[in-house]
């Protein structure tokens, strides 16, 4: 990414031309549609560990893991985590402007694919809010600056000035809503492509970012009552292997990958030691068990745990939507639900023999609890970056420190900090210079 202009500079590949609706239904399978979810939001996690890590620091997931100001501090370098985004904007753009003119098809299939791109577009742009833009707070928000919002895919139109995280969380919603319409009713054979659940379930994930729990609530259950709604059962499976891979995996709702192909973390001590011994969860995606005594030795490493397909999903699911139920229950006092559609999902993760359904009338304990598994059921997908940053603003999270191999202390996330809110990459404010920075 050199510029504004140019991070946006991607042209369709090889020589076919958009002209059949055949053609844009395609287009909407590109790989890169599928993977563009940075990797490095799991390096700022307080889940993560790296006694590894280099002096000075040079990539940038090791750049992350310090929450330096910017991931590549040489203006020639490589932007990251932004461009990934454009790019796929820039694909589902391609979508809803043209694909009216194409040939072939009827027009309840154009419609169709032009609400797919539509819904994929407000999944880009509510990352790029939650990276590039503070906290919803609808007290600032109006002024509170986030990210262009592009909508042409014309590469010679001129980047348009940041927007505010409200502007950007409005078209988001405008945007869904208008498309649920004519979202398809079913993606079982491929969980990337959007469908009426999958718009509802990025609707519910939006509005629990923007603290409106109740509506949060009411989109999570019109996803499960659209699209899936059984959480898989771990306790079913023999291996990991049976963890199927996100295209057909049953309780995805909108699956997504990583940008990067990089599955493997290494866990905190003291996150590793929070699970529950008989956790299937451990088995499935952490590797090697043992005491949880010595940094750097157990890894979440789904996809060599057994050979399996394990693969984070960065997109939606059955479990995310139960536990945003059970998180805005509990914040409205109905433990009853919150109760419910926690242990929904922590049945299917425990090991039956050894399972106890939580139980507390203490509507701080139940949220506390729900908070934390949230926490084991998506670790490393980018969810945890963005649960501490509107924890923080609730003034729930403690000062994060991160330690070399001798463990002195190389960074600190304090309360508060502007790292919890990116910067803009040096390389796209060199060629804008009138774009202002975050702090």
């Amino acid at each position: 990414m050199s510029s504004c202009n140019k991070y946006l500079d991607v042209k369709p590949k090889g020589v076919q031309l958009l002209v059949t609706v055949t053609d844009y239904d395609q287009w909407l399978n590109a790989s890169n549609l599928d993977a563009s979810m940075p990797i490095e939001l799991n390096n700022m996690g307080d889940n993560v560990d790296d006694p590894n890590i280099p002096n000075p620091p040079v990539l940038s997931t090791d750049l992350a893991y310090i929450w330096a100001a910017q991931l590549s501090p040489n203006v020639n370098g490589q932007a990251w985590i932004l461009p990934n985004h454009y790019t796929s904007i820039y694909y589902f753009n391609t979508v809803i402007q043209d694909v009216d003119g194409a040939t072939g098809g009827t027009s309840q299939q154009k419609a169709s694919l032009k609400a797919e791109a539509m819904l994929g577009r407000a999944l880009e742009y509510l990352y790029l809010v939650n990276e590039y833009g503070k906290v919803y707070n609808a007290t600032t928000a109006a002024t509170d600056l986030a990210v262009p919002f592009v909508t042409s895919n014309d590469l010679a139109t001129p980047t348009p000035p940041r927007s505010t995280v409200q502007q950007i969380y409005d078209q988001v919603i405008a945007d869904i809503t208008a498309a649920i319409p004519n979202l398809p009713a079913d993606n079982s054979k491929n969980r990337y492509r959007g469908t009426v659940a999958a718009g509802y379930s990025v609707l519910a994930r939006t509005y629990l970012y923007m603290g409106n729990y109740p509506l949060a609530q009411k989109n999570a259950q019109l996803a499960l009552d659209n699209g899936p709604n059984v959480v898989q059962d771990y306790n079913a499976i023999n291996d990991p292997t049976g963890i199927l891979a996100l295209t057909v995996r049953p309780d995805a709702i909108y699956a997504r990958l990583a940008a990067a192909f990089v599955n493997t973390q290494i866990p905190t001590l003291s996150f590793l030691q929070s699970f529950d011994p008989n956790d299937i969860r451990l088995q499935a995606y952490y590797t090697p068990l043992g005491s949880f005594l010595v940094r750097g030795v157990t890894l979440y490493q789904p996809s060599g745990v057994g050979a399996s397909t394990a693969y984070p999903n960065w997109g939606t699911s059955v479990a995310e939507m139960r536990l945003i139920i059970a998180e805005a229950a509990a914040r409205g006092g109905d433990l009853t639900t919150a109760l419910q559609q926690l242990d929904a999902v922590r049945k299917c993760r425990i090991v039956s023999s050894a399972y106890q359904a939580y139980q507390s009338s203490n509507a701080a304990d139940v949220l506390q609890k729900v908070l934390a598994e949230r926490g084991f059921e998506f670790p490393y997908c980018g969810m945890r970056w963005f649960d501490m940053r509107r924890l923080d603003a609730e003034n729930m999270m403690p000062t994060v420190i991160r330690y070399d191999a001798n463990n002195n202390v190389i960074a600190t996330l304090p309360p508060g900090s502007p790292r919890y809110t990116l910067q803009i990459p040096i390389q796209a404010i060199y060629f804008n210079p009138g774009m202002p920075q975050n702090p």
